[in-house]
């Protein structure tokens, strides 16, 4: 009788870290005007854009949060009902020229959380993306604020021996779209703990939110240092 071959050990397989960046996706009439989206944000590691047919916008359900580049300003209005009708959660942005008070209180009023310039700059757009993917609203009067000061100041200038290596632990696997649970887990600390580590970072990096801390940590080459040193 022969024998039977020991089973070989499963080896375990480790899901894959979610993708941190978010996805826009943008509708506009103008190929142009999307053809600079993309090029844009072209390997930009928290940003990631998802075009969106202007006739068909609501066939992308994978959008983190909507990005509309209207060029008539007409249409933007029944554009914006005809989304929140579909899909009431969706967080919006309008990008469009007029500077109107007036036109953007009424952009705000039929349903986006936000509304940009077509001349802001790459550092508002990704301010705006922060602040409306995290529940807040974006007008160009607080990008006005936030040039003179009303975010809160950096501490120490965030310099790279300004954090912990237990922040930058967290720092870390925030970069990979881990939940607080999730970091609490993977770094066996409770879950008040890293929030209390989070709210440090906040400060720290002068930010508001998780993921304008994500692109403040980019934008200042912090992300890749080693873990331990």
């Amino acid at each position: 009788m022969s024998k039977q071959a020991p089973a070989k050990p499963q080896t375990k397989v480790e899901p894959p870290l979610r993708d941190a960046r978010l996805r826009v996706g943008v509708i506009a009439a103008d190929p142009l005007r999307l053809l600079g989206f993309q090029a844009l944000f072209d390997g930009h590691i928290v940003v990631h854009i998802v075009p969106i047919a202007a006739n068909e916008p609501l066939q992308e359900p994978n959008a983190d949060i909507l990005l509309i580049a209207a060029q008539n300003t007409d249409q933007i209005f029944g554009l914006i009902r005809s989304i929140r009708r579909a899909r009431s959660t969706a967080p919006m942005i309008v990008m469009a020229t007029s500077e109107e008070p007036e036109f953007i209180e009424r952009v705000l009023r039929v349903g986006a959380q936000g509304y940009l310039t077509t001349a802001a700059a790459l550092g508002e757009i990704e301010d705006a993306l922060a602040s409306v993917y995290e529940g807040g609203q974006w007008t160009p009067s607080k990008a006005q604020h936030t040039a003179i000061g009303e975010t809160p100041a950096p501490d120490s200038m965030a310099r790279p021996e300004a954090f912990t290596t237990r922040e930058r632990q967290v720092m870390m696997l925030l970069m990979a779209g881990q939940s607080n649970r999730e970091i609490a887990l993977a770094l066996r600390i409770e879950e008040r703990t890293v929030k209390s580590h989070v709210a440090r970072l906040l400060k720290k990096m002068g930010v508001r939110n998780r993921t304008a801390l994500t692109m403040q940590v980019i934008a200042r080459g912090l992300v890749g240092r080693r873990l331990d040193s």
